[in-house]
């Protein structure tokens, strides 16, 4: 299985709702400028991977907050 595979698993393990919208998503906008800046970096893109799992953790951290914010 490869780490993409694997990533890809985990995801769906995760039994979130993907399909629905969603504030703390990554919008399309921000999708397309990290995809530009990957290929603007040329030999190995790892500074802008980074970037992107880190926003997404940040993204998920701030959807949780708000979870919990709505419990209360």
């Amino acid at each position: 299985m490869s780490e993409i595979e694997k990533m890809k698993r985990y995801i769906e393990r995760t039994k979130m709702n993907i399909a629905g919208a969603s504030p703390y998503k990554m919008n399309i906008s921000e999708a397309f400028e990290l995809a530009h800046q990957a290929y603007a970096c040329g030999d190995l893109p790892i500074e802008i991977i980074s970037l992107a799992f880190d926003y997404g953790m940040s993204k998920g951290y701030r959807a949780a907050k708000a979870e919990r914010r709505a419990a209360v």
